[in-house]
């Protein structure tokens, strides 16, 4: 069966390729894997101040099978969430590659080039190292193209 691998993260962005993923995978047929990559760095901190990161992993994994993965649900697609720890980039891209995915959909943050360069983009990552199409799902879709006024005929006088 045809495989999506989608990025979620909870943010407006992720449920927008959510719902995009989900359109595509009931056009092909395809079943969506949704991950969600939990930097082991913040778990790191989290530990370091003494909270406990079972409940925060639980929680994560809640809005993961919960709201974040909604627009899956609602559209009926088969599908299944991985709650993962490292960073983003390199956990999408291994799951997509396990699975056999045929494509990996992320939203697009839509921020300047030069916050990308400073803290590396997991989108710009995953779009350089990634064998398999990649899709960015803006998180509004365009507004519809206006017609254009029809061409006059051009007179002449005489």
């Amino acid at each position: 069966m045809d495989t999506i691998v989608v990025g979620i993260d909870g943010s407006k962005t992720a449920l927008t390729a959510a719902r995009w993923a989900a359109s595509e995978a009931l056009q092909r047929g395809a079943r969506v894997i949704a991950v969600y990559a939990v930097p082991r760095t913040e778990l790191w901190s989290l530990s370091a101040v003494q909270v406990n990161i079972d409940t925060i992993l639980a929680e994560m994994k809640g809005n993961l099978d919960g709201p974040w993965t909604a627009p899956l649900r609602k559209a009926g697609v088969e599908h299944t969430t991985q709650l993962v720890r490292g960073a983003a980039a390199t956990e999408l891209l291994r799951v997509a590659k396990r699975a056999r995915a045929s494509m990996l959909v992320l939203g697009s943050k839509g921020h300047g080039a030069l916050a990308d360069l400073v803290v590396g983009g997991t989108v710009h990552k995953v779009i350089n190292r990634s064998d398999i199409p990649v899709v960015l799902v803006p998180a509004s879709p365009p507004a519809p193209a206006k017609k254009a006024a029809p061409a006059r005929k051009a007179t002449t006088r005489r």
